[in-house]
C-alpha cells in the first residue's frame, strides 16, 4: 500500500472547513457595543473571551467582530480577538462572559522513555490518536502509511520544524504500532505556540475525531480557562486527553485529563486498550490505567521554562 504523505480527502475537506469556521463569521449583523465606538489610541492586545454560552459568544461576535481571529464552534463558545485593556476590563463584567484572558505563549513538554506495554498482543489497531504538537515527518519509516498531517492551526502545511511533535508521535508508536496518528499542528517553528492556536487545534479535534480515539496533549496549557473548557468538552465527547505534567504515575484533573510524565506513552497504552474495548470510554480508560484523581492543581511546567524536544 502506498504510504500517505498528504491529507487524506476526508481530512483535507475537513481543515477547510475548519479554517472557514474559525475565521469571524462576517456575516453576523453588529449589536451596539464595542464596535460602535469610535478608535481609541490605546493599544490593542491578543485575548481569548470564553463566553457562558453559544448565544452569548455569537452576540459579542457580532459586537467586536471587525477585530476576531478565530470564533470557536465545538472547544468552546468564544472566540480570539484584540482588545484594549478597557475593553478587556469591560467584557470580564459583561454577564455573557466566562472568562477573559490574554493570550499567551505555550510551550512543548518532553517525556522519557516509555514503560512496557500492558496489553498483550494489542497494537492500537482500530484507534486514532491525535497528536497536537509541532506537527509530523510522516515519512519515517516506523510510521508506514498510518500517519498524516490532519490539520495546521498556524496556517501551514502541518510539517514539523523542531522535531517535537515527530519525536512524541514516535513515542506513542512504541506501545501502539498499529493506531493511526494524526498530527494536528499547533506550534510554531520557534518551538512554541500561542494559546489561541492550541484553542483552535482542541476544536479541530472536537469536531472530527474518529472514534475510539485520543488526544495527546504535551504542551504547557495549565491555568487558562479556555484550555481547560476545550480539555473538558473534548473529554465529555468520548475522547480520552492525555497531557504532560512533572507528575509521577497518572492523576486526572478536574477537567478529566490524564496528567502524567510519560503522557504519550498513556497515549498509545490507552489506544491498545480501545482496540480491545471500542466502546470504553474516558472514565473506564483512566479507571485501567490506575489514573488516581489529583488532590490539587497539576503543576505541568513549575519553572515556566521552555520544554523543547529534539529528532
Amino acid at each position: 500500500m502506498p504510504r500517505r504523505f498528504g491529507l487524506p480527502s476526508v481530512y483535507l475537506a475537513a481543515a477547510v472547513a475548519t479554517a472557514m469556521t474559525t475565521a469571524a463569521p462576517m456575516a453576523m449583523t453588529p449589536a451596539s457595543g464595542l464596535a460602535a465606538r469610535p478608535a481609541v489610541s490605546e493599544p490593542a492586545r491578543p485575548y481569548l473571551v470564553t463566553a457562558r454560552d453559544r448565544a452569548g459568544a455569537r452576540d459579542l461576535v457580532g459586537e467586536v467582530r471587525w477585530r476576531v481571529r478565530r470564533y470557536y464552534t465545538a472547544a468552546l463558545p468564544g472566540f480570539a480577538t484584540w482588545l484594549t485593556s478597557a475593553e478587556a476590563a469591560e467584557l470580564r463584567t459583561d454577564p455573557r462572559v466566562r472568562a477573559v484572558e490574554p493570550d499567551r505563549r505555550i510551550h512543548p513538554m518532553t517525556s522519557p522513555r516509555p514503560r512496557p506495554a500492558a496489553e498483550q498482543g494489542a497494537t492500537g489497531a482500530g484507534t486514532t490518536v491525535y497528536v497536537v504538537d509541532s506537527g509530523l515527518d510522516p515519512g519515517r519509516a516506523e510510521f508506514g502509511d498510518r500517519a498524516w498531517r490532519a490539520f495546521d492551526a498556524t496556517g501551514g502545511t502541518g510539517d514539523d520544524c523542531t522535531g517535537h511533535g515527530t519525536q512524541v508521535s514516535r513515542q506513542v508508536a512504541e506501545p501502539a504500532h498499529g493506531a493511526r496518528l494524526a498530527s494536528v499542528r499547533v506550534l510554531g517553528c520557534d518551538g512554541t505556540g500561542t494559546l489561541s492556536d492550541v484553542v483552535a487545534g482542541l476544536d479541530w479535534v472536537r469536531r472530527h475525531a474518529r472514534r475510539p480515539a485520543v488526544a495527546n496533549l504535551s504542551i504547557d496549557g495549565a491555568g487558562s480557562p479556555a484550555y481547560a473548557t476545550a480539555v473538558r468538552r473534548l473529554v465529555r465527547s468520548g475522547v480520552f486527553v492525555t497531557g504532560a505534567s512533572d507528575t509521577g504515575g497518572c492523576q486526572m484533573d478536574r477537567n478529566g485529563q490524564a496528567l502524567t510524565a510519560a503522557a504519550p506513552q498513556l497515549a498509545g497504552l490507552a489506544a491498545r486498550y480501545l482496540e480491545l474495548h471500542p466502546a470504553a470510554g474516558p472514565l473506564a480508560l483512566a479507571s485501567y490505567l490506575k489514573c488516581t484523581a489529583a488532590d490539587g492543581t497539576v503543576r505541568q511546567n513549575p519553572s515556566g521554562a521552555p520544554r523543547n524536544g529534539g529528532r
